[in-house]
């Protein structure tokens, strides 16, 4: 493998850690903003703009070099 493979699953596992933290405070904020009778709809989630380029372009650098 890759260092770049190697940099890439590394970064998922990171993201599915991630991924699942930042859920569990997202349902805390939206069932507190629900409970003060103001809006429950969806929160911006501006991590992701940076997280899913990022791993978007690290995937298919790795399968890249894995077929080759």
């Amino acid at each position: 493998m890759t260092k770049t493979q190697i940099v890439t699953i590394v970064l998922i596992i990171a993201y599915i850690i991630w991924e699942i933290a930042v859920r569990m405070d997202w349902a805390k904020t939206q069932a507190t903003m629900a409970a003060k009778g103001g809006s429950a709809g969806a929160l911006m989630r501006v991590d992701l703009i940076i997280i899913y380029p990022i791993l978007i372009i690290l995937i298919i650098i790795s399968l890249y070099q894995y077929f080759k």
